[in-house]
């Protein structure tokens, strides 16, 4: 038996139970003048590990059980439509295309389980691989951690949304930091990669990116002169660069490319075109990267990993900035912010009353998070 709300009240309730928890760390660190965020007490994060786990068992079984709908949740209804029909088209499906997903959909179906448990399992996948992650790389403050990821733009639309990818990008978050781990780290996250790519075929992105940062693109500065290129070749080539992709039938993302001034309403340019307001978006990390490699002379190489993943991939959002859905290029990095953001304030030695800095980009971050929501695309 499943208890759910009406699907308007999902958003706001999710929204602000974030903001409350952030607001109660925040109060818990913005008046300490100290660095206890870096050095954190070792009992305090084994009760951080608890409440961090009842946090995210949580939101999985409250995201789990929403209500079946279109109009606020646009994919879910299209998900529940293949979950319910599963059993009957298993001749026609494609199995060898996303295989782990097929599987483990028609794997639910075939014992039984309604479509509310079925979104539940699919929360729980998407949530408990980023709980896992962040246990492993910042193990004595977890709970901050986590508030970084669920507070982020994305962490919400993913969840109840675009929610195969929403997975296959949270298995690709756990393998990305398995990777800056040693070397038994290192095969389970070329496992894990493999699961990824076989929920959704879009992982090979990030995680190619990955590879790269660590055996190649080593230091932070080669990849944010990538990134940078990425941006001028975007402008000056436009849709060609699109284009190339899509015929090399990378994923089915790619039939959303089309001619900018043939797409509906494509004279408002903050909707299809070149996307300032998402770049503007995905340079803060960049920035801070220069600002902690450059500036500071950090060198901290699961950070620099970490890092240059999504400094990585994000430049190749850039280069197929115009195509229609670009937010959905867009999360392919998008997902890695976060840690980008988190990793530094809370293991790296930067600033003097660091407490109080973290405890303000938290809130920023959050509200961030909300004015997004409520504000600007509202």
């Amino acid at each position: 038996m499943s208890f759910t709300l009406p699907a308007f009240l999902y958003s706001p309730i999710y929204n602000v139970l974030i903001l409350l928890f952030s607001i109660i760390t925040v109060f818990n660190y913005v008046n300490s003048a100290g660095q206890k965020v870096i050095f954190s007490d070792k009992k305090q994060s084994q009760k951080n590990i608890l409440f961090t786990l009842l946090l995210a068992l949580g939101l999985s079984f409250f995201l789990g059980n929403r209500p079946i709908s279109g109009a606020y949740f646009s994919d879910m209804r299209i998900y529940s439509h293949s979950y319910n029909i599963i059993i009957n088209e298993y001749w026609s499906v494609d199995w060898s295309k996303e295989w782990l997903w097929n599987n483990f959909t028609f794997f639910c179906k075939s014992i039984g389980f309604s479509d509310a448990d079925y979104f539940v399992i699919c929360e729980f996948l998407y949530i408990m691989p980023i709980f896992i992650a962040c246990c492993i790389i910042m193990p004595r403050n977890i709970w901050i951690s986590f508030l970084f990821v669920i507070s982020s733009f994305s962490f919400y639309s993913y969840g109840v949304n675009g929610i195969r990818n929403g997975v296959a990008c949270s298995f690709s978050l756990l393998a990305i930091v398995m990777l800056t781990q040693n070397k038994s780290y290192k095969i389970g996250a070329i496992v894990i990669m493999l699961l990824a790519f076989a929920i959704h075929h879009s992982t090979a992105l990030p995680c190619f990116c990955a590879i790269l940062a660590l055996l190649v693109v080593k230091k932070p500065k080669f990849a944010v002169a990538f990134w940078i290129a990425s941006i001028f070749i975007s402008l000056v080539f436009g849709n060609v660069i699109g284009d190339f992709f899509a015929g090399l039938g990378f994923d089915d993302r790619f039939s959303y490319f089309e001619d900018v001034e043939e797409l509906e309403n494509a004279h408002k340019f903050s909707s299809t075109g070149f996307r300032f307001d998402f770049l503007i978006y995905s340079a803060m990390p960049v920035i801070m990267v220069l600002y902690l490699t450059m500036k500071r002379n950090f060198n901290d190489i699961t950070y620099n990993i970490i890092a240059n993943t999504y400094i990585l991939a994000n430049a190749f959002w850039i280069m197929v900035i115009r195509a229609s859905y670009s937010n959905r290029f867009a999360y392919l990095s998008w997902f890695i912010y976060p840690l980008v953001i988190a990793y530094p304030l809370l293991r790296m030695n930067i600033w003097e009353k660091q407490d109080r800095k973290m405890a303000l980009i938290l809130l920023a971050y959050s509200g961030f998070t909300l004015f997004m929501h409520y504000v600007y695309y509202a």
